[in-house]
C-alpha cells in the first residue's frame, strides 16, 4: 500500500498543479486515502494565523478533495475556507464549495493537531 501511495504522490508531482500546488508534501495515509499539503502555500499575515492548501486523495473512489484551510495554532482552531472535489485521474473539477465552514477545535494529539504540527513546525 505504501508503494502505491508513493507512486500516486509521484504522479501528482509530475502531472503539474494540484490545487495550485507546487510542492505537495505527504503527511500520512490510511488504507487507500493519502493526506498531503502544499508546502509552498503555507502563508501567514502574522505569527498567529496561517493558511495552507491541503489535499486528500481517495484512490478507490478516483477522487481528490482539496481544501483551503485557516489555522490558528494558539487557539487550536482550524477553518475550511473553501473546498473542491476533482476527478483524480483527469483533474477535472467536479464540485466547488466556497462556503466558509465554522471553526473547529483540535487537540495536540488529534490527527489534525499532528498535521498542523507537521505543516507549521516540521515535526
Amino acid at each position: 500500500m505504501k508503494k502505491f501511495l508513493t507512486i500516486c504522490a509521484a504522479m501528482i508531482l509530475l502531472n503539474g498543479n494540484i490545487c495550485s500546488a507546487e510542492n505537495l508534501q505527504f503527511i500520512d495515509a490510511m488504507d487507500d486515502t493519502g493526506y498531503y499539503y502544499d508546502a509552498d502555500s503555507v502563508s501567514s499575515d502574522s505569527e498567529e494565523v496561517f493558511t495552507v492548501q491541503m489535499a486528500v486523495i481517495k484512490a478507490s473512489l478516483n477522487r481528490m478533495y482539496t481544501y483551503n484551510v485557516l489555522i490558528t495554532p494558539a487557539k487550536r482552531i482550524y477553518e475550511i475556507l473553501s473546498s473542491r472535489i476533482l476527478s483524480y485521474d483527469t483533474r477535472a473539477v467536479l464540485e466547488v464549495n466556497n462556503n466558509r465552514r465554522p471553526p473547529q477545535k483540535y487537540s495536540d494529539k488529534s490527527e489534525m493537531g499532528q498535521m498542523v504540527r507537521l505543516i507549521l513546525y516540521g515535526d
